[in-house]
């Protein structure tokens, strides 16, 4: 029997989610930049989109500087990929799910990915940022918001989670009886 031992140090929990999280993010990227090039002919929408976060419509512009839009749009999305990679790993350390099974762990976080999708693109945008929500197409809102979110990014966590194992110390392999039970001494028997 083989029992796995955990630990909730929130040192590796902050290191190990956000090298998660910066990994994740920049594989969300990637594709995102490729989709928004395949789809619009253009690869500045999502540093636009992202950059707006700060610099409101006018980063939306095509007038508006892009390497500003570059410059802001990539240190918003990293930031908030890393941000997002702590909760994944503080969420797993905080079930014991840092040991679960690699199909698991992949479920996971295309679970988060899902969750971070509909906090992001359904809540957040049209309460904090009204100006962006009539300017996402269909296509666009499909490919890099829900799809890249829960077959890209999520399932990239879990993947770190996998190969790293932050946070797992050891296999406790049992040698004997469990714990509690009698076994009668062998040997001599007096009276």
């Amino acid at each position: 029997m083989t029992v796995t031992v955990e630990t909730r140090d929130i040192d590796t929990v902050v290191v190990h989610g956000s090298l998660a999280g910066l990994l994740a993010g920049l594989i969300l990227g990637v594709t995102t930049v490729i989709t928004t090039l395949v789809l619009t002919g253009s690869a500045s929408w999502p540093f636009r989109f992202a950059a707006s976060f700060i610099a409101g419509p006018d980063a939306l512009d095509p007038g508006f500087p892009l390497g500003a839009a570059l410059l802001l749009g990539s240190a918003i999305h990293f930031a908030l990929a890393a941000v997002f990679g702590v909760v994944f790993v503080g969420l797993l350390a905080l079930t014991y799910q840092l040991s679960a099974r690699p199909w698991l762990l992949i479920l996971y976080g295309s679970v988060f990915g899902f969750g971070i999708w509909e906090i992001d693109f359904l809540v957040a945008v049209p309460t904090f940022f009204p100006f962006l929500v009539g300017r996402i197409d269909f296509a666009t809102q499909l490919w890099n918001g829900v799809l890249s979110y829960v077959f890209v990014y999520g399932p990239v966590l879990g993947a770190y989670v996998i190969v790293f194992r932050p946070g797992v110390i050891d296999d406790w392999r049992a040698v004997g009886p469990p714990a509690g039970t009698f076994a009668p001494p062998r040997g001599e028997h007096r009276d």
